[in-house]
């Protein structure tokens, strides 16, 4: 049986980037930067002031004794050509206007005298103080690295300021996301006690979501393998497909079965691992990927943080594609009985600068509440059995950073 990690390396060499659109900048907001782009403008355009004071030319220092006459008011947006034409003169400057030709420092304000339309400089000052030089942020033609990058309100802002309104963005995923099984209700749908709701594939749906991508929810198949089958001609329209459920080997179980009638050979079918033993995957005509998840909602949340988000994550582009991780200390005692890698849930917390994992009172598949209360999930290496003791330091793979951060 394949390790984790092996299953995720395999899953990961068999997937490619998609290609890319062409889109306006202001849609770019989380889309994935398919290339870097030059800037179009220097930032600043101009020599202009950081602060409010005045303008003059510092080789005048000396010889002026620190007095200037004051030729006139420069304001933010007056692009009037103003000029330092004689020895000891200055301009009165606002924040952000163009410093005028001759001019290379300025004085804030309350650093002067000021009287009878002269200055009387009261403190040293060093050359170019205040001045914001053109190009000083980013000049025409510089580079600005963005390729798979997971664009925010931010990386919007600098390419607009960088004169960038077309942009280059990896095109967006179709995934189809259907769960299978005669138990299972439809949300929505009349409550039943012998029945569960698909939460798997909402789960899934919404997880899909958050990158942008198109998950279309085929909702829930019949225990029916040859209807499973008619799916597989609407499956082609899909970049992924991800189903939940009917992946062990009972009578019942639909996507094995149509999968062994269609003649689809999986790559690998079943992982060592603890949730999601079951988890398989195939390339459906030899290049659509099929993720087949556990039903228990925990083994598919996990196999889908795990294995799907990365393996999405690499064919939307992103630069950074691999799941996060942190080394935290154990807070309680953990049991594991076989030699499988165990995902545990826990909860990790921050506390002066270290690192706490606290462990979930139960580590079986179906309890959901295990996710709702954990942040993360603890890993435990295959050969080692027995009891955890608290005070260990375990690998936490986290799944939702801002309850720690």
């Amino acid at each position: 049986m394949i390790n984790p990690f092996d299953a995720l390396d395999l899953i990961l060499s068999n997937v490619e980037e998609v290609g890319y659109e062409v889109i306006p900048v202001f849609d770019a907001m989380n889309r994935v930067a398919y290339e870097n782009v030059k800037s179009k403008v220097n930032l600043p355009g101009f020599d202009n002031s950081a602060m409010d004071g005045f303008a003059f030319k510092y080789e005048d220092l000396e010889k002026c004794n620190g007095k200037f006459q004051i030729q006139g008011t420069i304001s933010a947006g007056d692009f009037n050509d103003y000029k330092i034409e004689n020895d000891c003169e200055c301009y009165r400057i606002m924040t952000g206007a163009k410093v005028p030709e001759g001019a290379d420092t300025v004085v804030e304000f309350e650093k002067v005298d000021e009287k009878d339309g002269f200055i009387i400089l009261q403190d040293e000052i060093k050359r170019g103080k205040n001045v914001r030089k053109i190009g000083e942020d980013i000049k025409v033609g510089d580079e600005i690295d963005i390729k798979g990058k997971f664009l925010k309100s931010w990386d919007i802002s600098r390419l607009i300021s960088c004169g960038i309104f077309n942009v280059k963005v990896y095109r967006r995923l179709k995934v189809a996301v259907v769960a299978t099984g005669d138990e299972l209700l439809v949300p929505g749908e009349i409550p039943n006690s012998e029945k569960i709701y698909d939460a798997n594939s909402y789960n899934i749906k919404l997880l899909l979501q958050n990158y942008g991508i198109d998950a279309s929810y085929f909702g829930v198949a019949k225990d029916d393998s040859d209807e499973f089958l008619k799916l597989f001609d609407q499956f082609k329209d899909y970049d992924a497909v991800i189903s939940s459920a009917g992946i062990s080997f009972g009578d019942f179980d639909v996507v094995t079965n149509a999968f062994e009638k269609r003649g689809t050979k999986w790559l690998f079918k079943n992982v060592k691992q603890k949730p999601g033993k079951p988890f398989s995957f195939a390339l459906i005509d030899g290049k659509i990927p099929f993720f087949a998840l556990p039903g228990n909602p925990v083994s598919a949340f996990f196999c889908t943080f795990f294995y799907v988000l990365p393996v999405l994550r690499k064919m939307l582009g992103f630069k950074k594609y691999t799941n996060s991780f942190v080394y935290a200390k154990l807070m309680g005692n953990m049991t594991k009985k076989n030699k499988r890698f165990h995902f545990n849930r826990v909860s990790v917390k921050l506390n002066d600068g270290e690192f706490l994992a606290f462990p979930f009172r139960t580590q079986d598949s179906h309890v959901i509440s295990s996710i709702f209360f954990g942040n993360a999930f603890a890993v435990i290496e295959d050969e080692r059995v027995g009891e955890i003791p608290a005070g260990e330091r375990l690998k936490c793979y986290l799944y939702d950073h801002e309850s720690i951060f």
